[in-house]
């Protein structure tokens, strides 16, 4: 059940203990918090990072390390449900979020095996070869890039899976997701972050900005502002997100070094299905949460039998897959808001707390840029991404 990511990762920080004083107290180490604590740090504020397990141990580190334009929406599906506007403007967002996250990956030199190879988007059915056509049309229209792959033009190694049309995203990356974030840590500590590990929160008290008590087991923080950055555990520390964000199981697996086979993160099956082969030649493979929609709800981290076996069989429609070992098993839990985009901005009630989670499966996508959208808001009392993104959505209802 360790990722291939965290496999012999050692703990970066000590539990907190008696109490602490900050002008801002982080919660949660993923993607989003290192972020908001990097921007925090970078800005000189007196910054406190509590986590409840190890850095980047949540969903940040059990994905499939894939840096995604858009949502979990194809882009056609996007703009049906959003407008064509907005759908373009959350889409921005997230190659914003992808250049913003390579620039401080340059900065700090963080060896994470960061490529820059684009994605894979391919059709299981004439259903959905029609979708990806439209969807890649439409992202032209909107000047994104997005290139039709069928016949010849689309590898061998697809056709003789099965699969006929593809549209290949140029400008997506990859990366270690936890070598990234733990890097990025390590920056923000460096410039001053006081990070505790193994603190879970046990009562989050926000009344109002200067009256912030984050208690765990041993230790509490004081702080001015807390920021919750906790994604699928949300609503377990603030009620309000319970019926807003979902907490989603994902399965993951990876194997031994094969062959080069793919060139690029693959996404198949409307997205429930993914795969990528990283520098050292193993292949992480995840998904098919559609085959147990309800089995695959709740934070807890096990593996599903029946999943994990239809991913294993699925490698098996790769000739150079056939026999190469799998060396690790695990699983994640995500947090998917219910209308499918981040929340970001004031939480209602907690007048001292501010929130960014909800990422829908592309916490790689957008994450990074929620959590500076977090420490936009404590500087300067704005943020467009947060604007963008905004909680508000939600209290008008």
């Amino acid at each position: 059940m360790v990722p291939y990511w965290l496999d012999g990762a050692a703990a970066l920080a000590p539990t907190l203990e008696g109490v602490v004083e900050a002008d801002v107290v982080v919660i949660g180490a993923g993607l989003c918090g290192a972020s908001a604590a990097w921007a925090l740090a970078e800005a000189g504020i007196p910054t406190a990072w509590v986590e409840g397990r190890g850095v980047s141990t949540g969903a940040s580190g059990r994905n499939a390390g894939f840096v995604l334009q858009g949502t979990a929406e194809r882009y056609s599906r996007a703009v049906a449900l959003m407008g064509r506007a907005r759908a373009r403007q959350v889409h921005q967002a997230s190659r914003d979020n992808h250049r913003a996250m390579a620039e401080v990956r340059a900065r700090l030199g963080l060896q994470c095996g960061y490529q820059r190879r684009g994605s894979l988007q391919l059709a299981g059915s004439v259903d959905e070869e029609a979708e990806l056509l439209e969807s890649g049309a439409l992202l032209r229209e909107d000047g994104f890039s997005a290139d039709v792959r069928e016949g010849d033009a689309l590898d061998a190694v697809y056709r003789d899976a099965g699969f006929r049309v593809g549209v290949h995203i140029g400008d997506d990356g990859e990366l270690d997701p936890a070598a990234f974030v733990r890097g990025v840590t390590g920056a923000a500590c460096e410039r001053g972050v006081r990070l505790f590990e193994h603190s879970p929160v046990v009562e989050l008290e926000a009344p109002a900005p200067g009256e912030v008590r984050v208690r765990t087991a041993r230790g509490e923080v004081r702080a001015q502002l807390a920021l919750v950055c906790t994604n699928a555990w949300a609503g377990e520390l603030v009620p309000w997100f319970a019926d807003k964000v979902d907490p989603v199981r994902g399965q993951m697996l990876a194997t031994a070094p094969a062959p080069p086979l793919f060139s690029c993160p693959v996404y198949a099956d409307h997205g429930f299905d993914y795969w990528r082969q990283d520098a050292a030649g193993r292949v992480v493979l995840g998904g098919w949460r559609n085959l147990d929609v309800d089995g695959e709800k709740g934070t807890a981290e096990v593996l599903h039998p029946g999943i994990q076996t239809r991913m294993t069989e699925f490698l098996g429609r790769f000739a150079g897959m056939r026999g190469v070992p799998i060396t690790h098993r695990w699983s994640g839990t995500m947090g998917f808001s219910r209308d499918g985009l981040p929340i970001v901005g004031a939480v209602p009630g907690r007048p001292g707390a501010l929130a960014a989670v909800g990422f829908t499966g592309h916490g790689f996508g957008f994450a990074w840029s929620c959590g500076a959208a977090l420490a936009a808001l404590v500087l300067e009392g704005r943020s467009d991404v947060a604007e963008l993104f905004s909680s508000r959505r939600f209290a008008l209802r």
